[in-house]
């Protein structure tokens, strides 16, 4: 029994037990609400209702009160002790696991951060596992460059070693080429590759459907126009397909002159631009204008516009270079300006122009081997529509001289484009008017029809012998030969030229001309297909 107003201090202990602990486990607490609710509700109050009716009883429910709430806070005490975790320093098993976890979680840190960095050094390394040098610049020795020596060279072993020199820069400047002529009997030391040269008669020339600049429309292109780029796209096609000989003069497109777009300057550009490493060289044949033939003109005239030619183009000399003739100019100066072209050495070859006459072909010949020198070609017009110059070609070859036919497609009418039944041959004119009529068409009717006739049996026959044909012209290297099997009518009249032993000059004005021109490479006709042309030619003279 204590006083009133006093503390039991077993209580006082338990209390401060209680406020030394600062929290139980979680799992803990629900137990000891539970035990404080139990002991709570069996303990009465000291201030209780009965307290207060029945004093007597006060003692009783005091001492009642007091040996409660010792068992509550000694419940508590034994319940806090129950729960408390135990020290740190006295669980060796669990510090055994935290440092094993915390070990392992280091170890799996160092092993990214090295995968890291074997990452970042892989991706630092050249491609196909090239090393790196380290290169000392300062260490580096010097380079010395030394001219070499030129020593006088020998009379004797001179010529030797210029064949040496250029039998070297041959090889080394050596492009393959397809030339299927490469077997033909030339009738001098001028051998023309595929036996075709291509012209620039139209290059420059807007009277001729050129365009200088814009763009050309569906229209445009149907009525045969082109434009400088068209130029160039043709000329590296020819080269590619072996067809070297590219004819020009200073008066085609002359006009254009001061503007760089004649023929020269076209022909210049492409070639400056045309890949000399992937495409042969370019044999260029250039022809004197009529305009500068005038009476009293001294051959040095002559040489003087070749030099402009030759600085124009760009070029040393030229291959061959080509003289117009007329009846009213004498032969001995016709003979002077092309003996003073030579010597001027702007020129490998000389030829004519227009000598029709087997007579004067002869004495220009002669007076040329007076001064040591030879007539290299003769140019006039020849086709399977016009044949009036066809015994001008076994004269030529009497002499010696190639043969070079101009106009070799009669302006188209050899070509068997424009016939009766298609006059206008699928292409618009800017006149609108047809190029030929349809009488003139109707009157060769025979002939286009024989034209289709054989375009079908050389298809036919290039068709069966195509494989035998690649072998034979295969080149040393390189792939074989593309040779047209779509044979057309127009590539049917140019062969009929070569047949008969000329060399035709065909306009290309377009990369669709280039291709058509190649396109009779290859194949050839047949004398009996020879004979059968020429008995519709004749038959339409009628």
């Amino acid at each position: 029994k204590q006083p009133k107003g006093e503390v039991d201090k077993s209580d006082t202990s338990i209390l401060s037990t209680m406020v030394k602990r600062q929290s139980t486990p979680s799992s803990s607490i629900p137990v000891v609400v539970g035990v404080l609710l139990v002991l709570l509700l069996t303990a009465p109050h000291p201030r209780s209702a009965d307290a207060l009716v029945s004093p007597s009883t006060t003692t009783v429910t005091s001492s009642t009160q007091s040996s409660s709430w010792r068992r509550v806070g000694a419940a508590l005490v034994l319940l806090q002790q129950s729960s408390t975790p135990q020290d740190d320093n006295n669980d060796p098993n669990q510090d055994d696991e935290i440092s094993k976890l915390i070990g392992r979680r280091s170890q799996i840190k160092r092993k990214k951060k090295q995968d890291d960095a074997n990452e970042a050094a892989a991706a630092a390394l050249p491609p196909n596992n090239e090393t790196l040098v380290d290169l000392d610049l300062d260490k580096l020795p010097e380079f010395k460059t030394e001219r070499p020596v030129r020593r006088a060279k020998s009379s004797e072993n001179e010529d030797s070693q210029n064949e040496e020199e250029d039998n070297n820069n041959n090889s080394k400047n050596d492009v393959p080429i397809v030339d299927f002529q490469a077997e033909y009997d030339d009738e001098n030391e001028l051998h023309i590759c595929n036996r075709l040269i291509a012209s620039t008669r139209s290059w420059g020339d807007e009277q001729r459907n050129f365009v200088a600049a814009g763009k050309l429309t569906k229209r445009m292109i149907k009525e045969g126009k082109f434009v400088p780029g068209d130029l160039q796209l043709a000329h590296e096609q020819l080269l590619e397909r072996g067809i070297l000989t590219v004819e020009t003069s200073p008066s085609y497109g002359a006009a254009l002159r001061s503007k760089k777009l004649s023929a020269e300057w076209i022909l210049k550009r492409c070639l400056d631009e045309a890949p000399t490493d992937l495409l042969p060289e370019t044999v260029v044949v250039e022809t004197v204008s009529q305009p500068s033939w005038r009476a009293g003109v001294p051959p040095r005239r002559l040489t003087q516009q070749l030099y402009d030619s030759v600085e124009t183009l760009g070029t040393s000399t030229v291959e061959l270079f080509q003289v117009r003739c007329s009846p009213l100019y004498p032969t001995r100066f016709v003979a002077s300006a092309l003996s003073t072209a030579i010597e001027s050495g702007c020129c490998n070859h000389v030829g004519v122009q227009g000598v029709h006459g087997r007579g004067k072909l002869a004495r220009l010949c002669r007076r040329l081997e007076a001064q040591d020198m030879s007539l290299t070609s003769n140019a006039f017009e020849f086709s399977l529509t016009n044949r009036q110059r066809e015994s001008l070609l076994d004269v030529c070859k009497d002499f010696n001289v190639i043969p070079l036919v101009l106009n070799p497609l009669d302006n188209g009418l050899a070509s068997g484009v424009y016939t009766a039944t298609n006059p206008s041959g699928g292409r618009a004119t800017t006149s609108g008017r047809p190029q030929f009529t349809f009488p003139e068409l109707e009157r060769w009717q025979p002939l286009h029809s024989v034209q289709e006739t054989v375009a079908e049996r050389v298809a036919t026959r290039v068709k069966r012998s195509l494989r035998d044909l690649q072998d034979r012209f295969r080149p040393r290297y390189g792939p074989p030969p593309q040779i047209n099997t779509d044979i057309t009518t127009t590539q049917v009249a140019l062969n009929y030229v070569i047949a008969k032993g000329g060399v035709p000059v065909v306009e290309v004005n377009s990369p669709k001309d280039a291709q058509e021109l190649a396109g009779s490479l290859g194949w050839g006709l047949t004398e009996e297909e020879v004979e059968m042309l020429d008995n519709a030619a004749a038959l339409c003279k009628l």
